[in-house]
């Protein structure tokens, strides 16, 4: 079958997603930064790289998208279009120039009807899609409630042998998973898969959770108890590079290995896990060229795209994948410890919560080059946050990862937090030298992508609290 790729006809076989299909035909960069226009790719690590228009509808995710014959996708964040894209000059533009300030400057106050007309520019520099003057045919998606005793988020061993245990002293269980576990998990345990848990709410006690499909229903969630299997994810590199296309986590690489999409000359770095890793890729038929602990890696070379790294000499190639350091996304756990304040606090869990498997593991430390390099490197790649940014601010005396997230707009695209906070508290421990950093931002739903017509069918499902 084929689908269109910005007008070209793009081979893709039965299975792909979009994103499969592009980078098997050699297409790497797919999304752009927002202001500078960068170019961002397939990564596992910022969303912003795998986003594009379909059939008209904007912001869709390349990578959950399963690819269909005469599928129509095109590049977003671009002007007059695709083939001439002019916004690419903004790659020129200095990073200095496109701070904080440049969304918000002082000179233009808020209210001002000279504000309105920059706030337009900028929306129109940013991009993001364009709605079409036609309202799709899709009306709101009925939603459903549950109740149970038990919510399991995450299909993985540790999930599912918990969701039997559970299930084998008389629980009714749920369980939420992104994709459906290897071994069927029988009645009473139901499995919502695929889907995602976009909030935990009222202490632990309610749950939301989105499906993939945008035309099945959204799910509330009444539980007694709620458990918390989400594994733990590889996070990039604070150096510079760190999100040229062709940088990917070692989850992305080996689902694309398995989907038989070359990657070219590969380099594996992590922090234990690379030896097992690069066996398994050359065993799926890619090119290793070097396997390397985290700690030697200096910086990630290339303009639009991977070219080489600095792994204490030059490796050329078109692939690095890091398999560690590993953290554990921190956002439910966050939520279900909520205290009700403005600024949401980080407390401990309440009895009827728990972590387990690997989420429950610390937090491996985020490799940080020299802080030199580390000027260069993305904190948050989707809003252009640079290291030299964070650093230039906190020379100011502005040290809590609130304030610099509020300053930056750090965190706050479609990633939601992970892993731009783990970056952004990696770089301000590595120079204060251990003195900031342990705090994090506020955590909230939704975590997850909910459409309109699902989060609609979920009206009035759920009690309101006085």
């Amino acid at each position: 079958m084929q689908i269109s790729w910005n007008g070209t006809a793009i081979p893709a076989r039965e299975g792909d997603t979009v994103a499969d299909a592009l980078l098997r035909h050699g297409i790497r960069a797919i999304g752009t930064t927002r202001k500078r226009h960068r170019p961002l790719g397939y990564s596992g690590s910022f969303v912003k790289g795998i986003l594009a228009e379909v059939d008209g509808v904007p912001n869709v995710r390349l990578d959950q998208r399963p690819a269909t014959n005469g599928l129509r996708v095109q590049s977003q964040n671009v002007w007059p279009g695709p083939k001439l894209d002019l916004l690419k000059f903004a790659r020129l533009v200095p990073a200095k120039f496109v701070r904080g300030g440049f969304e918000h400057p002082r000179w233009l106050p808020s209210g001002t009807a000279r504000f309105e007309r920059w706030e337009a520019l900028m929306s129109f520099l940013a991009g993001e899609g364009r709605l079409s003057p036609e309202p799709p045919a899709r009306t709101t998606v009925p939603g459903e409630k549950l109740s149970t005793d038990a919510v399991v988020v995450g299909g993985g061993r540790a999930g599912s042998e918990e969701a039997r245990r559970l299930a084998g002293l008389g629980r009714k269980v749920v369980v939420i998973a992104r994709r459906p576990p290897a071994d069927d998990l029988a009645a009473p345990i139901r499995t919502l898969a695929p889907f995602e848990a976009f909030g935990v709410y009222r202490g632990g006690r309610l749950i939301g959770a989105a499906p993939l499909d945008p035309d099945q229903p959204g799910v509330v969630i009444e539980t007694s108890e709620l458990v918390l299997a989400t594994g733990r994810r590889s996070v990039p590199p604070v150096v510079a590079g760190n999100d040229l296309p062709g940088v990917m986590d070692a989850p992305t690489a080996l689902r694309l290995a398995e989907r038989d999409v070359d990657l070219g000359r590969i380099v594996v770095v992590g922090t234990g896990a690379e030896t097992s890793l690069a066996a398994r890729l050359r065993e799926l038929g890619q090119t290793v060229a070097i396997v390397s602990t985290i700690t030697m890696l200096e910086r990630i070379v290339g303009r639009g795209a991977v070219a080489a790294v600095d792994v204490g000499r030059r490796i050329a190639c078109e692939t690095l994948v890091h398999a560690g350091p590993w953290v554990a996304d921190p956002n439910l756990p966050f939520q279900a410890s909520a205290n009700g304040r403005i600024r949401l606090g980080a407390e401990a869990l309440p009895p009827h919560v728990r972590v387990i498997g690997s989420a429950a593991l610390p937090d491996e430390p985020v490799h940080v080059g020299s802080l030199a390099d580390a000027r260069h490197a993305a904190i948050c790649p989707c809003m252009d946050v640079m290291g030299a940014e964070i650093l230039d601010l906190m020379a100011a005396g502005m040290t809590h990862v609130e304030e610099l997230k509020r300053q930056t707009s750090c965190g706050m695209g479609p990633c939601q937090g992970l892993p731009c906070w783990e970056l952004l508290r990696a770089l301000m421990r590595k120079a204060s030298d251990g003195l900031y950093g342990d705090d994090r931002p506020s955590h909230r739903g939704p975590r997850r992508g909910l459409t309109v017509a699902q989060a609609a069918g979920l009206d009035g499902l759920v009690e309101p609290q006085q």
